[in-house]
């Protein structure tokens, strides 16, 4: 195999053993971000993988380079080339080049004569000199997850093949993640209610409402987020979340054992009709062929008792804006978040659901969020009258990648969510933490 060894003399310079070759770092790329490139480059003319050993300060790493840029460490497999330390030349002295004194003279309040500062007065700035506020000498703000070092992208595989700790790139994708991530687990100011609306069926409404709760939770924490259907008869959130709730497990049954929402119920108690899931949400299912619908005052009586343990509901609502607990759920919303497939009718209808909060003058307008979904059967022309259309009632328009499991039915298990798609959630459950602390 072909092997060389490479030295780090410094942050931008590096040399191949034995030769007077050395390597680069420009264009503000670190150094080792250019070591692979030039393993690759030798990988390709060689037909084959190349062994690298990168040496800096007495340390050594082993890497394997293919030519289609798959990187792995490994142990060296036939001898490496020493490398000598590079003794730098001794500097010359340097002499300190010495100011010539000036002197500086201030007014004092109350004298006319004028003194030198070096005559026992204190330094200091001239009397009458604004001064800097005192929040000018706090240390500056650090920006949050930029000390951690790079997981995704180029400097995420150094970091994992070479053990190294590059951070992420200021304005990259990971920080922007990240800043995503430090909002939604910033505080927000009460129990909070989140409706997921669209009164046209089969946009999506469930699994991104399943989806939106994993997000929320897994980045938050456990028994922080609970998700409830809260459909008229009953919708299909038990069989979209990755763990199924036994019977009884619903909200019919909860509301049973609880005849007086104004009484405290204990953790133990609410944890017998709700379904943890392993993101560490809590699904409170619909019942299906129940005698009555679910009323707005169940609903109402539903998020009472939640809000004792939980932090946030995000609410699944059905299709029948006549509904007792769909009203509520619009109507109790300190967020709105309207799924869109690219379709001319899920289009239409989260227009009319715009436009009937418009004419009302309903407040959650100012707190709604519209998120375009890619799924089978799109039509790309729709997308910019829709958008056209949403952004004249000044709510944010995000967009969401396709993906599968939505789309097929499935049960909606977070490993098996594409990064994507796991990327553009993060997002959007930023701007819902962003609308629910404005709206208070």
């Amino acid at each position: 195999m072909n092997a060389f060894t490479v030295e780090i003399l410094s942050d931008t310079t590096a040399r191949i053993a034995g030769t007077d070759e050395e390597i680069v770092a420009t264009d503000g790329k670190p150094i080792h971000t250019r070591i692979y490139e030039y393993s690759q480059a030798r990988a390709v003319k060689a037909g084959g993988p190349v062994e690298v050993a990168v040496q800096r300060s007495g340390h050594s790493t082993q890497i394997t380079v293919a030519p289609d840029g798959t990187a792995s460490r490994s142990a060296p497999t036939g001898p490496i080339e020493p490398v000598v330390p590079t003794v730098s030349a001794t500097p010359e002295p340097y002499e300190d080049a010495v100011p010539e004194p000036v002197s500086v003279t201030v007014e004092s309040i109350g004298h006319s004569a004028r003194r030198a500062p070096d005559e026992g007065r204190p330094r200091g700035p001239a009397t009458g000199t604004p001064r800097r506020a005192v929040s000018a000498l706090v240390a500056p703000e650090v920006t949050p997850g930029a000390g951690e070092p790079a997981r995704l992208g180029m400097r995420g595989r150094l970091n994992a093949v070479l053990g190294l700790s590059l951070a992420p790139k200021r304005n990259s994708a990971e920080m922007r993640l990240r800043a995503s991530e430090a909002t939604i687990i910033s505080q927000i100011p009460d129990f909070s209610v989140v409706t997921v609306a669209n009164c046209k069926g089969g946009v999506g409404k469930t699994p991104f409402a399943v989806a939106l709760a994993q997000t929320l939770a897994t980045v938050r924490g456990g028994s922080t987020v609970a998700c409830a259907d809260l459909a008229e008869i009953g919708g299909s959130l038990a069989d979209r979340v990755g763990v199924p709730p036994a019977e009884g497990r619903d909200v019919v049954g909860l509301l049973a054992s609880h005849t007086d929402a104004a009484a405290a119920i204990r953790p133990s108690a609410l944890s017998r009709y709700m379904t943890r899931q392993p993101s560490g949400e809590d699904i409170v299912a619909g019942r299906r062929g129940a005698e009555s619908g679910l009323s707005y005052d169940d609903a109402a009586k539903l998020a009472d008792i939640l809000a004792q343990h939980r932090d946030i509901l995000v609410a699944d609502t059905g299709n029948n804006p006549l509904a007792g607990s769909w009203q509520w759920a619009i109507s109790a919303a300190n967020v709105l978040v309207v799924p869109v497939p690219l379709r001319f009718d899920a289009a239409s209808s989260g227009e009319r659901l715009l436009q009937h909060l418009a004419a009302n003058d309903s407040d959650i307008l100012r707190r709604t969020v519209v998120v375009i979904t890619d799924g089978p059967g799109d039509a790309p022309i729709v997308e910019h009258d829709a958008v056209e259309a949403f952004c004249e009632y000044a709510v944010p328009v995000l967009r969401m990648p396709f993906e599968p499991l939505f789309a097929s039915g499935e049960r909606i298990v977070p490993a098996r969510l594409r990064p994507a798609t796991t990327t553009s959630l993060t997002v959007i459950a930023a701007t819902v933490v962003e609308l629910m602390t404005a709206a208070r």
